[in-house]
């Protein structure tokens, strides 16, 4: 047993987090709000990143996508696409049609007075024969659930005697929750992870269903920055959410 509740620990933490994998050290850079910040200040902060200040692109820079250097309103940059409400996988892709790269999703279910959780994946690139970001979409809510299937009820004893976090029980409904949710076909992708020029940005910017369009310097460098997504029911400021409800049953 005191296995068992080892494993389910860490499967809460694993599969609750809120920012992809990246790689250890030092962050400079960062997308999404910062804890507390005004929601009106960011969104103020985030369009005013989509213009461009005219500076030299190093190539070795870059990151991975093999993408030639390019100065100013022509320099592909990371951003975090915001959702205004969640969107499906088809609204998603629409979203991000302009867009020539989309590495992450973020899902998440609002549920009023539960602090639901922010779970994000990386995602490939479309295969042979799919002529859109739907599919790719929908594989990533799939790994999301099943990640989330990973989180099981715990008891209240440690192996040493002591007791589980307060909390843990309630983790895993809330995952378990989203993971139901999202099989059934609830829209629940709040935020993605995309790649584009200023101007191809600011075209999914300008969409009614987009919040909020956040973009890097270009000279920031994939997996070498952190993601922090707006949450659909941060309206005021960008604190964590009320947890006092009840988890609705799966």
């Amino acid at each position: 047993m005191g296995v068992v509740i080892v494993l389910a620990l860490v499967a809460v933490l694993t599969a609750l987090r809120t920012e992809l994998p990246r790689t250890p050290g030092v962050m400079s850079d960062a997308l999404g709000p910062e804890n507390g910040e005004p929601v009106d200040d960011y969104l103020a902060r985030a369009a005013s990143s989509l213009r461009h200040d005219g500076e030299m692109v190093d190539d070795g820079e870059l990151g991975d996508d093999g993408e030639d250097p390019a100065t100013g309103a022509d320099a592909h940059r990371w951003a975090l696409v915001t959702a205004a409400r969640p969107w499906s996988a088809a609204e998603a892709a629409a979203v991000v049609r302009s867009l020539p790269r989309v590495s992450g999703l973020y899902v998440q279910v609002p549920v009023d007075g539960v602090a639901m959780p922010v779970t994000g994946v990386t995602l490939a690139e479309p295969v042979s024969g799919e002529s859109g970001r739907e599919p790719v979409f929908d594989r990533g809510l799939d790994d999301v659930a099943h990640r989330l299937d990973a989180v099981i009820p715990t008891g209240p004893e440690r192996p040493d005697g002591g007791q589980a976090p307060p909390d843990a029980d309630r983790a895993a409904k809330a995952a378990a929750l989203t993971a139901a949710r999202i099989r059934s076909g609830e829209p629940a992708i709040i935020g993605l992870l995309a790649r584009g020029t200023p101007a191809q940005l600011s075209n999914a910017a300008g969409r009614p269903s987009v919040r909020a369009v956040e973009a890097l310097p270009p000279d920031a460098v994939w997996q070498r920055f952190a993601v922090r997504p707006l949450q659909p029911q941060q309206v005021d400021a960008a604190f964590p959410l009320p947890d006092d409800a009840p988890v609705p049953s799966a």
